[in-house]
């Protein structure tokens, strides 16, 4: 059903477009109804560092015209281990972001644990295409959906111009470019290593890029190797998904795995790397480090004769838990931020795509993304097809091979790790 509505995708347009102890019992004043204002207290907790700054905006402007809630932004660095911790011990938040098309989220909502939204109305805000996607296989809705996101290459534009070096159209030619600048203090491809969900994400769109080229099917591969008929080595996709990330690897900064997210991205903006792979989520750090950064922002390029194409995922969906004290304020709460005048601001100020109908995609780095999503070139990622935590897995032993630069360790890992995960 995914796969179907994700195709739907080619009819959105630009205008409709528009990744004390945080475990401990919750204070009074949030276990209260009201807090010591008279104010009922809602706790939103989201796990994207990225959009705090947005999410604010938008919060102040609803508490402005809504005196009698008071929203709490919680962001931790272990936001989804401290939500499941707090779920299975009936310490709810009120509102929580995630990712409505992972399978860790499916587990939540068979679990009981979030509230279903079907037919509440400021889902009429959401593009029908991108609500659709959104559904279980039973048709219903347990989140609103406010972005979408993709990832690609970030490029710094004036380097660039600098070198008089063009922008690359093939994978062969981001290698050539690459080499081209190798011994240039700032002409790195930086990694952040640091924080290793960055790898695991890298390598599932490399996987996407050449599937989608082959046409094999991704997750009968998987299936295979976690069943035993098939090794890693045998899948050419696998290899060769692991061989571009560990060419790319050979052009990385200094200290790649003492570089974090928001260093990696910190990095860029201050001219100490002339690329990385990342989604549309780093943009705001990007910006707010340095505002004028002449950058662009372009699909994986895909191999001499392939095509390049866009990784497309409900990047925020806003839900409420299941044994939230605050239900009514908590729906007001993603009433308000649907309504598209607000969803703009959050746009704005997020730099991410609208699941919001109505709002103005703005970032002239992204117009290659919009326009290819325009045209259709886009796909699910993969790893929405992969078992709950294969991916968390997974990531270690991507680290483990870039670090010692062995691909046929890599892929003798992951034939021993994958049949945990396909019994």
């Amino acid at each position: 059903m995914k796969k179907t509505c994700l195709a739907v995708l080619i009819f959105l347009t630009v205008g409709m477009l528009g990744c004390g102890n945080s475990q401990e019992l919750l204070n009074e004043e949030t276990v209260n109804n009201e807090n010591s204002s008279g104010k009922v207290h809602v706790e939103f907790m989201q796990g994207k560092p990225e959009s705090v700054e947005a999410y604010e905006k938008v919060i102040q402007i609803f508490e402005e015209q809504n005196n009698t809630i008071d929203v709490e932004q919680v962001n931790l660095p272990d936001t989804y281990t401290v939500l499941t911790t707090r779920l299975s011990s009936e310490e709810y938040p009120d509102i929580f972001n995630h990712f409505p098309l992972r399978p860790d989220f499916e587990v939540l909502v068979q679990s009981g644990q979030v509230l279903e939204l079907t037919g509440d109305e400021y889902l009429e805000n959401v593009n029908p295409s991108i609500l659709e996607m959104a559904k279980t296989e039973d048709g219903k809705i347990y989140s609103l959906p406010l972005t979408i996101n993709t990832m690609g290459v970030y490029i710094n534009k004036e380097l660039l111009d600098e070198y008089s070096l063009t922008v690359p159209e093939t994978y062969e030619d981001l290698i050539s470019l690459l080499r081209e600048v190798q011994d240039k203090e700032n002409g790195k491809f930086l990694f952040a290593c640091k924080d290793t969900w960055t790898l695991w994400q890298m390598m599932d769109r490399l996987l996407g890029q050449l599937y989608m080229n082959s046409g094999n099917d991704f997750s009968k591969d998987f299936e295979a190797i976690g069943k035993g008929e098939k090794k890693a080595e045998e899948i050419d996709e696998i290899v060769r998904a692991a061989e571009q990330m560990l060419e790319l690897f050979s052009f990385a900064q200094e200290d790649p795995f003492g570089t974090s997210f928001p260093q990696m991205c910190d990095d860029f903006a201050n001219g100490k790397g002339i690329a990385f792979f990342q989604g549309t989520w780093a943009y705001p750090n990007i910006k707010k480090v340095n505002p004028d950064l002449q950058f662009i922002f372009i699909p994986f390029p895909a191999e001499s004769g392939q095509k390049a194409y866009l990784s497309m995922n409900i990047d925020i969906g806003l839900c409420i838990p299941e044994g939230s004290r605050n239900i009514p304020e908590a729906k007001e709460f993603l009433k308000f931020i649907s309504v598209p005048e607000n969803a703009q601001v959050f746009n704005d100020a997020d730099g991410s795509m609208s699941c919001i109908v109505g709002v103005k995609n703005n970032i002239s780095e992204f117009d290659n993304a919009y326009q290819m999503i325009d045209r259709g070139d886009v796909y699910e990622m993969m790893s929405n097809m992969w078992p709950v935590n294969y991916n968390t897995t997974l990531m270690d032993y991507i680290s483990a091979m870039l670090l010692n630069k062995d691909l046929e360790g890599y892929l003798r890992d992951v034939d021993i790790i994958t049949p945990d995960f396909y019994k």
